[in-house]
């Protein structure tokens, strides 16, 4: 059975041939050199990359099975002259991969040369965000389905995982093992802004893909200069500033408003966005709380802003502070609208352990507004849908697990991204290799029946994020029972992002 991703590989393929014309001409290694260096570099103190987890609400993409001839087709021969393995080759626009200034032992197949497709993932499995490590297994869950039913270039996916408890430090150690030591073609799915950013230097330097960052930080949109490196989930500049213009429909102009953020940047782009941009423009905000991301608890934060009776309330944090802040604000007499990270959209793993202040917050109508993407797997409103009920069939054979068992659903989600654009590389010219993969994907275009929407779509330096479609959806309990229910219209920002600082 083929990926239930669906996309147009023609488009990809010639765009390929395109490029490769650029590439094979240009050897010189005269184009632009891709930096090196990570100028925003987060501050030390950011290091525990606990934000943007993955988003767990983008459930495993396990969608309806596209008709057979939308299937990527590598079995058919392609034609056209390859990608060049060495200068610098354009493989998107404004994406110049520099291949002289790659270490003298690199290899574009190195990983993928024998009967594996090595891919490397350093993620939370212990530590305060420990929920996202199951994301991971997930995705070994979902490459073990592919290996069975439809493997890619008669080859196996293999994860190699380990944990870094949300620590920058422990993140590096892991890429630069598994650099040395396990085979790796390329990084997928790292959690966290920290961490990627901790990270990058690291692949760039070492001409390796890093793939679907799963952190919403604008940064990763830069493909001129880090072409190696793209991003996954909802900008979350975008995200807050949905947020900015649903209060101001509601409240008008004038509106006040508190936040509560995890003090890395993760958080702070919330925080910054909420103060600084023109959507958010002409909000009061008064009262700001940034919190440690090691922190036990929140406590004294929430303290602080509930005394604030702001008509709407910004929670740009993660993982067990989501749970934390719905507790808070059930146990108090404050309603405000509340906004909360889409990171914290797992039902399961943060809104059931707290059931009871969800449902406080719900029979109130103030349940959470987050900004979603996908399906979430484990939400009654998709029991019946065919891409949820095939990512719990799939959960269930190759893991032994459910969608209420956490965010294993996501990781089926994040395996599939990765097997779409490795089986659209492994039908490029040249076959699969890491310039072909990173033109898959920097020309990318995939729809997804676990979408609630839009297109995932890249274009180089035209439009250089992955995901630019949401819905805010109210986190309800009805009749004992966690749902998300739709408030307002789905909102499709596909393309109109340009690439960061471009």
């Amino acid at each position: 059975m083929r990926s239930r991703t669906t996309r147009s590989v023609a488009t990809i393929m010639a765009a390929g041939l395109i490029f490769a014309a650029c590439g094979s001409d240009d050897d010189g290694g005269d184009a632009d050199e891709p930096a090196t260096t990570e100028a925003e570099a987060p501050a030390e103190e950011d290091a525990p990359a606990e934000e943007d987890a993955p988003a767990e609400e983008d459930a495993p993409a396990e969608e309806d099975a596209p008709a057979e001839e939308d299937a990527p087709a590598e079995e058919e021969a392609p034609s056209g002259e390859a990608l060049a393995l060495e200068g610098a080759v354009e493989i998107a626009a404004g994406t110049t991969l520099d291949l002289d200034e790659c270490p003298d032992d690199w290899e574009a197949t190195q990983g993928v040369d024998g009967d594996e497709i090595r891919i490397g993932q350093t993620l939370p499995q212990s530590g305060a965000l420990a929920a996202f490590g199951a994301i991971g297994e997930g995705m070994q869950m979902y490459f073990d389905y592919i290996n069975a039913t439809d493997p890619i270039d008669g080859k196996d996916l293999v994860l190699v995982a380990r944990d870094d408890g949300y620590e920058a430090g422990r993140a590096v150690a892991n890429v630069e093992e598994m650099i040395d030591g396990d085979d790796i073609f390329a990084f997928v799915h790292n959690i966290g802004t920290p961490v990627n950013f901790a990270i990058r230097p690291i692949t760039q330097e070492a001409c390796i893909p890093q793939l679907f960052n799963s952190s919403g930080f604008p940064n990763w949109g830069d493909p001129a200069n880090f072409p190696w490196t793209v991003g996954n989930i909802l900008n979350y500049a975008t995200e807050t500033n949905i947020w900015c213009t649903a209060v101001k429909d509601e409240f008008g102009e004038g509106a006040t408003v508190a936040g509560l953020f995890m003090n890395n940047d993760f958080g702070t782009t919330y925080q910054n966005t909420l103060n600084n941009s023109e959507q958010c423009a002409g909000l009061e905000v008064v009262s700001e709380q940034l919190h440690d991301p090691a922190a036990a608890d929140v406590t004294n934060e929430m303290t602080t802003l509930i005394d604030s009776d702001a008509q709407a309330f910004f929670a740009g944090t993660t993982a067990k502070f989501c749970s934390q802040t719905t507790v808070a604000l059930a146990s108090s007499e404050w309603r405000p609208r509340t906004y909360m990270s889409y990171t914290c959209n797992n039902l399961s793993s943060f809104f059931e352990p707290v059931i009871d202040a969800a449902a406080t917050l719900s029979a109130d109508g103030a349940g959470p507004y987050l900004a979603n993407s996908n399906k979430v797997c484990g939400d009654p409103a998709y029991a019946d849908d065919p891409a949820i009920q095939q990512t719990e069939e799939i959960l269930a054979e190759y893991g032994d697990v459910s969608c209420a068992d956490g965010s294993y659903s996501t990781g089926v989600l994040y395996g599939q991204m990765v097997a779409d654009v490795v089986r659209d590389a492994a039908a490029m010219p040249g076959g699969l290799n890491r310039v072909n993969l990173m033109a898959a994907v920097w020309n990318g275009s995939y729809t997804n029946d676990l979408l609630l929407g839009g297109t995932l779509q890249l274009d180089g330096v035209n439009d250089a994020y992955w995901t630019e479609a949401a819905q805010l959806q109210e986190v309800v309990v009805n009749d004992g029972t966690l749902a998300f229910e739709s408030r307002g219209e789905f909102q499709d920002f596909e393309g109109t992002s340009g690439s960061f600082g471009g």
